[in-house]
């Protein structure tokens, strides 16, 4: 399209903020319960949260170089296209547009909804109604015009980061707990390995967002210095904060009190409320749970923010409906793409369980991923990223791909996930045949 791209008045701390808004969600809230569940052992829950954060900050280094060197809104798409080519980028856009924005956003919906109506004994339809107004809400701030996206969601981030921090930090610092837990730790034995690899998926599904500054990289002033920046601090700091909330968990909570519990137990699949109820009372946590649930604004800002950025870039591009390209005349935000994420994902809301959409999400999210690291391959040979190297290369993606491939074959091989895992695997097929209604014909 011939229409000017969005102009760049995204700065560093709005890049920074995006990065870990879109990794702080509903994940850290829940994930950890289901490790200390299944094994008892709260040293394996820490490690499978400090490989997580190594993980991100390998896909950081990884999107650094890519998004430096094309800095253009866009993101997944951008750089899948130029490595592997038209169709294989509009299969990475159409899976991120799916799986990677739409599932996810309504996932953090829920969970907040979950946690705002916690309290209250409600009807079964009050949490979908909640979430999807308030994914119709962000949706709508989000249209108003790119400074007042920047302000927004560097406020509602800011909120998160301070509840995490006091539960992490006060929670050790002031609460009811015991360093003795610990004392529960131990290799785990083979039984475990699968249990293992269900939770570090679930962990890498709570690192995404670690790109999330690559798809604002066409609406970031001097993005060569900045974007590496907001990349990789918004990752460590992130990084650092997990470790720190999962910390109070293992300090709050008896690994063989967990254990001796059914996966489905409210006391597991809250583990934040359960924490907090621990180290300061029940009283306080059902206060925690209605802060949780507005603290979780800041997660689906940030995928309203960026998702549209792909299916705009994809629209300018010609390989998706037109509509999705067109800029607001003097808002200069992809206002159409923003609605149509908003809708898709409130549509989200109403077709799964919690459980299943986290499932069907997380496996795809994964698989995505893998490709736009793997993008970086190809480009290097071509020379074509040249603006910021990463260091230890190819060491950072080939890690990161390494631990990718493990965790979604194991979601494939394990009977219980099976199901969700190859629909979410097939809906990145599916952009295979979807890709041959916007290719030219004969390519």
């Amino acid at each position: 399209m011939s229409a000017p791209p969005p102009p760049r008045r995204f700065g560093f701390w709005t890049g920074l903020f995006v990065v870990a808004a879109s990794m702080i969600g509903a994940g850290v809230l829940t994930t950890s319960g289901y490790t200390l569940q299944a094994t008892g052992n709260p040293a394996a829950v820490l490690a499978l949260w400090a490989v997580g954060g190594l993980m991100a900050l390998c896909g950081a280094l990884t999107i650094a170089e890519l998004a430096t060197a094309l800095p253009h809104a866009g993101g997944d798409y951008i750089f899948v296209r130029e490595g592997f080519g038209r169709g294989a980028g509009f299969v990475a856009g159409w899976a991120t547009f799916v799986v990677g924005f739409c599932g996810p956003t309504a996932v953090i919906a829920i969970t907040a909804a979950t946690h705002l109506t916690g309290p209250f004994n409600l009807p079964g339809w009050v949490v979908p109604a909640g979430a999807t107004l308030l994914i119709a809400a962000v949706t709508l701030a989000h249209c108003l015009g790119q400074t007042e996206s920047g302000r927004f969601q560097v406020a509602v981030t800011v909120v998160t980061v301070g509840v995490l921090l006091a539960v992490g930090a006060g929670g050790i610092l002031f609460g009811d707990g015991n360093w003795g837990h610990l004392s529960a730790s131990h290799w785990p034995p083979s039984s475990q390995w699968p249990a293992l690899a269900n939770g570090l998926i679930l962990v890498s599904y709570s690192y995404a967002g670690w790109n999330g500054a690559g798809y604002i990289a066409g609406e970031i002033r001097d993005p060569a210095r900045l974007l590496p920046r907001a990349l990789v601090f918004g990752t460590l700091g992130v990084t650092a904060l997990y470790l720190l909330v999962n910390a109070a968990y293992v300090y709050a909570l008896d690994p063989a009190d967990m254990a001796a519990r059914l996966a489905k137990d409210p006391e597991v699949e809250k583990v934040a409320e359960t924490a907090v109820a621990r180290l300061f009372g029940r009283g306080t946590a059902n206060v925690f749970a209605a802060v949780i649930g507005l603290s979780l604004v800041a997660a689906v800002s940030a995928y309203v923010l960026t998702g549209p950025r792909v299916t705009f870039a994809m629209a300018r591009d010609g390989m998706f409906p037109a509509f999705a390209g067109r800029l607001h005349p003097t808002r200069s935000v992809p206002v159409w793409a923003t609605l149509a994420q908003g809708t898709l994902a409130a549509a989200f809301v109403w077709v799964g369980s919690f459980e299943k959409l986290l499932d069907y999400t997380s496996v795809g999210l994964a698989a995505v991923s893998a490709l736009v690291v793997a993008s970086v391959f190809p480009l290097r040979r071509r020379k074509v990223l040249t603006a910021f190297r990463m260091p230890l290369y190819p060491l950072p993606p080939l890690l990161y791909l390494t631990l990718i491939i493990w965790t979604v074959a194991s979601q494939v091989i394990d009977a219980d996930k099976r199901t969700a895992a190859l629909l979410s695997l097939g809906t990145i097929l599916a952009g295979v045949p979807l890709a041959r209604l916007f290719l030219p014909r004969g390519t």
